[in-house]
C-alpha cells in the first residue's frame, strides 16, 4: 500500500490544488471493521480518522453513494466537530463525493475542505471532483497497467529529452561542469509544481520515480568491476571508507541535533558519501523513506556537488595542489559521478583520471553501504518480541536486501567476472557499450520521474534545516579527505 498511498497523496494534493481549497482528505471502506479510515490526510495533526457510515459528511455520502455539497458544516446535522475540537481547525463549505470501482461499488469517498476564497463549491467544482474519483477509482483498479503508467512516462521521456537539449545548448566547458541532470530535475520540477497537472500523469511520474529508478540501479551493476577495490590500493580505501563512517557521523549527529527525521539524515549521508542521487535513489525504499524526503535530498545533493564542481579547482590552484593529490580529492569528497569527472578534469587529465578510479571504487562500495543501512533500520524499527534471535536476523536480512540490489550485485559479479567482455566478443555487438547507453537513458528519465514528483510544497515543509546537515556533511568530508590524504601521501 506505501507506493499506492503516496500516489493517492499526490493525487489529493494536486486535485485541492485544481479546486483551490485548502486540503483534501480520502477515506477508503474498510471492510473488516465497517468503517470509513483516512487513507490519506492532509495538514492534520492525527495520524487516522475512522467514520462508520452513515456517520459524518463522508459516512453520508458513502452510504447513500450521493455527492454532499455544504456551505457551512455546523449548519449540516451530520456533521461531527470532534476533528475540529481535537485539531483546532475550522471547517467550513466541504465537498463530498463516493469513490466507485469498476463495477460501481462505492469503496470509498473523496473530501475537500474550505475553498481558499471563502466560497462554497460550485457546479465547476463538482465537475472537476467528478474527474478526480474517477481517477482514484482507476488507480485502486489498474494502476499498474500499461494504459495507466504511458501517459505519466511518456511526459517523463519528453522532460528528459528537453532538459537533455537544453543542456547541449551550453558551452563545451559548462556542458563538463553541469551535469544534465540538473535541468531535466529542474524542468520536471518547474512542470509539476507551475502547471496543474491532469491526474491520469501521476501514475506513471510515479512508476519512473520508484520502479525505473530502481530498473536503472540494477543497470548500473554492469558498469562495476568489484576487483577494483582491490586495484585502488589499501591506503585509499581506507581513506574512502573512513569519510565514509565521517558522514554518517556528522550527518546524523547534527540531524539529531536540529530534530530531523533520521532517514533524510542517512540519505544525506550517503549521497555524500557514496555516489550521489544514486545511493539515494537506493537506499530510500530501503529505509522507508518519505518522498519529499528522498526530493530533497535528491536535491540538495545536487546543489552541494555543483558547489564543489564551481570551487574545488580553485581551491586546489590556491593551494598548488599536483594533479595526483587534487584527483584523490575530488574523488573522495565530490558525491555525483559526473560531477567528480567534471571537478578533476576542470584541473587537469591526470587528476581527472585518478578522480574517476577513486569514485569507482565508492560507487563499488555502494550495494555494502544499502544493506548495511537497511539491517541498521530494520533493527532499529523492529519489534520487541520474543522470536529467536536468528529469526528475527533473517527476517531483518530480507527487509534490507531488496531485489533490484540483489540485481545490482549480480550485474556487478558478472561485470567483474568478465562476462559482459566476452559477450561483445561472441557476438561483435558491444555488449558494455549497449549497457551503458541504455543506463545513461533510463537514469534520465527515471530523474525527470523525479523532478515531476517533487513537490515544492512538501520541499517547504521538510525546512532549511536539512540543507545545514547536507553543507556540514560536505564541508566536513571535503575537509577530513584532505587531512588524510596528507597522512598517506
Amino acid at each position: 500500500m506505501g507506493t499506492r498511498k503516496a500516489l493517492l497523496s499526490r493525487i489529493m494534493e494536486t486535485a485541492a490544488r485544481k479546486l483551490k481549497c485548502d486540503k483534501g482528505t480520502l477515506y477508503l471502506f474498510d471492510e473488516k471493521s465497517r468503517q470509513l479510515w483516512t487513507a490519506v490526510l492532509q495538514n492534520d495533526a492525527i495520524a487516522e480518522i475512522r467514520v462508520e457510515p452513515p456517520q459524518g459528511l463522508a459516512g453520508y455520502s458513502f452510504w447513500h453513494r450521493q455527492v454532499v455539497n455544504v456551505d457551512d458544516a455546523y449548519t449540516s446535522p451530520y456533521f461531527s466537530s470532534k476533528t475540529d475540537d481535537l485539531t483546532g481547525y475550522k471547517t467550513r463549505a466541504v465537498l463530498c463525493m463516493p469513490v466507485l470501482d469498476n463495477t460501481g461499488h462505492a469503496i470509498g469517498v473523496a473530501q475537500m475542505i474550505n475553498k481558499l476564497d471563502g466560497t462554497p463549491f460550485d457546479a465547476a467544482d463538482i465537475e472537476a471532483m467528478n474527474a478526480v474519483v474517477r481517477e482514484i477509482g482507476k488507480l485502486l483498479d489498474n494502476s499498474e497497467t500499461l494504459p495507466a503508467l504511458g501517459p505519466g512516462l511518456a511526459l517523463a521521456c519528453i522532460v528528459a529529452l528537453l532538459g537533455w537539449g537544453a543542456h547541449l545548448i551550453l558551452p563545451k566547458s559548462l556542458q563538463a561542469a553541469i551535469s544534465p541532470v540538473l535541468f531535466i530535475i529542474l524542468l520536471g520540477v518547474g512542470v509539476s509544481n507551475f502547471l496543474i497537472l491532469p491526474l491520469h500523469y501521476l501514475p506513471g511520474i510515479r512508476f519512473a520515480m520508484r520502479q525505473l529508478l530502481r530498473f536503472a540501479i540494477v543497470l548500473l551493476g554492469s558498469r562495476i568491476a568489484l576487483a577494483e577495490v582491490a586495484n585502488i590500493g589499501g591506503h585509499a580505501l581506507l581513506v574512502v571508507l573512513t569519510l565514509m563512517l565521517l558522514a554518517g557521523t556528522v550527518a546524523l549527529s547534527i540531524g539529531k541535533l536540529l530534530r530531523i527525521s533520521q532517514k533524510l539524515s542517512l540519505m544525506i549521508a550517503v549521497g555524500t558519501a557514496v555516489c550521489g542521487g544514486t545511493a539515494i535513489a537506493a537506499i530510500a525504499p530501503v529505509i522507508k523513506a518519505r518522498d519529499e524526503e528522498f526530493s530533497f535530498a535528491v536535491s540538495v545533493n545536487m546543489v552541494m556537488g555543483m558547489l564543489a564542481v564551481l570551487c574545488f579547482p580553485l581551491i586546489g590552484r590556491a593551494f598548488g595542489w599536483d594533479d595526483r593529490f587534487f584527483g584523490m580529492w575530488a574523488g573522495t569528497a565530490v558525491n555525483d559521478t559526473a560531477q567528480v569527472l567534471a571537478t578533476g578534469y576542470a584541473y587537469s587529465p591526470t587528476a581527472g583520471q585518478t578522480a574517476t578510479v577513486i569514485k569507482l571504487v565508492r560507487n563499488s562500495l555502494m550495494a555494502f553501504v544499502v544493506v548495511g543501512a537497511g539491517l541498521y533500520y530494520a533493527a532499529l524499527e523492529g519489534e520487541s518480541t520474543s522470536d529467536a534471535k536468528g529469526a528475527s536476523f533473517v527476517k531483518r536480512l530480507k527487509e534490507s536486501v531488496p531485489s533490484f540490489v540483489l540485481g545490482f550485485l549480480f550485474l556487478a559479479m558478472l561485470n567483474s567476472l568478465g562476462f559482459f567482455s566476452w559477450l561483445a566478443t561472441a557476438t561483435r555487438v558491444d555488449v558494455p557499450s549497449a549497457l551503458a547507453l541504455l543506463t545513461n537513458d533510463v537514469v534520465l528519465v527515471a530523474m525527470a520521474g523525479i523532478g515531476l514528483g517533487t513537490s515544492l510544497a512538501h520541499v517547504r515543509e521538510v525546512g532549511a534545516r536539512p540543507f545545514l546537515v547536507a553543507l556540514s556533511t560536505f564541508l566536513a568530508i571535503a575537509v577530513a579527505s584532505v587531512v588524510l590524504i596528507r597522512l598517506i601521501s
